[in-house]
């Protein structure tokens, strides 16, 4: 009977362990100029991912990133290919006419908001969730060609009305596995054999 109260308390202990967000980081997306977007017609899209909004996605396995543009339940999605600088990619587009909303699909670091795009006509952006941030001393990683806009540099704020991804703490992963270990131990101990 005791085994089976310390599995149920264990098992219970690893249902309240947090788990990490779907979103692994702050990633944001920056467009390339682009022009004047017509309805039926082809366009190509260039745009960065980029790591803390200034930094270049350095992971290999970070795998596809896709520009989405949705409305009223209609989608179309666009995966984009790599480019000769880091992180930059291109995706070809073709969109009927009318207003859509333009998110970027960045695998592990989630989904990025991008703004609204009119077709005919061209793109607002959404305001940024974060200003970009900049980590001290590292050296520019991009060369000549660089994501457009981007204010280096500029420390880590958040953007007013903005809501910050909260942090987990580490405490509740290793209560968690404690409660689980020790259940584990008591569950596996040998009987004592009475006579």
């Amino acid at each position: 009977m005791i085994r089976r109260i310390v599995f149920v308390l264990g098992a219970l202990a690893l249902l309240s362990v947090p788990v990490p967000a779907a979103a692994g980081g702050f990633a944001s997306t920056e467009l390339d100029p682009i022009p004047e977007i017509r309805p039926g017609v082809a366009h190509t899209i260039g745009y960065w991912v980029l790591a803390l909004g200034t930094e270049p996605i350095t992971d290999d396995a970070f795998g596809d990133t896709t520009l989405r543009f949705s409305r009223n339940g209609e989608r179309y999605d666009f995966t984009g290919a790599r480019l000769a600088e880091p992180s930059h990619y291109a995706t070809s587009i073709i969109l009927p006419a009318g207003e859509w909303k333009v998110e970027a699909l960045l695998d592990y670091y989630g989904h990025d908001e991008i703004g609204t795009l009119t077709v005919p006509g061209g793109l607002a952006l959404s305001p940024p969730e974060y200003e970009p941030m900049r980590v001290a001393d590292t050296p520019d990683p991009w060369g000549a060609i660089k994501p457009p806009g981007h204010p280096w540099g500029t420390p880590f704020r958040p953007v007013p009305g903005a809501t910050p991804v909260p942090e987990s703490p580490a405490w509740p992963y290793a209560l968690g596995g404690f409660v689980a270990a020790g259940g584990l131990v008591l569950l596996l101990r040998p009987k004592a054999v009475s006579r």
